[in-house]
């Protein structure tokens, strides 16, 4: 069900409190050691990040977010430095090649693709994933529109999407994107995106029955043991 004005406020609110507790938490390892993020980087949700292009002094920051994933929605090659970074974590890199353009009129159509974002979202809702890194080159135009429809799934109001969206681009802020995201069609897409998020708890449902079996069975194997040798 849709999420009302006032509870969203409230959510929000309490995102933005965890997103601050949770940058000077990881930003102060102790007080002789600063961590520094990447650029325009932040908490999204839980398990859920974003960011511009890490650097290689960013590594160590990132290592605290114990990644699993990192989405890449740039076209240019991954540097080695940063795959071989990637690597030493089990950091599994998913790359969506979108062009970054200046905007050139207000009026012009976005460059954005909405099948390439799809897809993007499909593997960022997916909690096998996570936690996973969403990143361009400056975090802010096309992170911004991969967050924007993301918030669209999560019945997020388009006022506080765009806020959201505004607040990482400034000034480069583009119409075109706001456009982009208020036009997604996200209810054409919502039973295959919750066909992913049921899937995975399905799996997780057998693996966890799995589990209780096979505790249940040692338990059991335990007691007969005991009776067996009991003086």
């Amino acid at each position: 069900c849709a999420i009302t004005p006032s509870n969203q406020a409230n959510n929000i609110a309490y995102l933005q409190f965890k997103k601050e507790t949770a940058a000077k938490q990881m930003m102060i390892q102790d007080d002789n050691d600063v961590l520094e993020p990447p650029i325009n980087f932040s908490m999204v949700d839980e398990g859920i990040f974003r960011s511009g292009f890490p650097q290689p002094p960013n590594f160590p920051f990132l290592k605290t977010l114990q990644l699993r994933s990192i989405i890449y929605l740039c076209p240019e090659p991954y540097p080695e430095e940063n795959l071989e970074f990637l690597r030493s974590q089990n950091i599994q890199l998913f790359q969506f090649g979108i062009e970054g353009k200046k905007e050139a009129s207000s009026s012009a159509a976005s460059s954005i693709p909405k099948q390439t974002i799809l897809e993007a979202l499909k593997v960022l809702i997916d909690v096998r994933n996570h936690p996973v890194l969403i990143h361009c080159k400056r975090g802010k135009h096309r992170t911004g529109c991969l967050v924007g429809v993301l918030r669209k799934f999560q019945n997020w109001c388009l006022a506080s999407v765009f806020e959201e969206y505004q607040r990482f681009a400034g000034a480069k802020s583009r119409t075109t994107d706001l456009r982009f995201i208020e036009t997604f069609d996200m209810v054409g897409q919502r039973d295959c995106l919750y066909g992913i998020i049921h899937h995975y708890y399905r799996l997780a449902y057998y693996a966890s029955k799995k589990r209780s079996l096979i505790l249940y069975t040692q338990a059991q194997q335990d007691m007969q043991t005991h009776q067996h040798y009991k003086p």
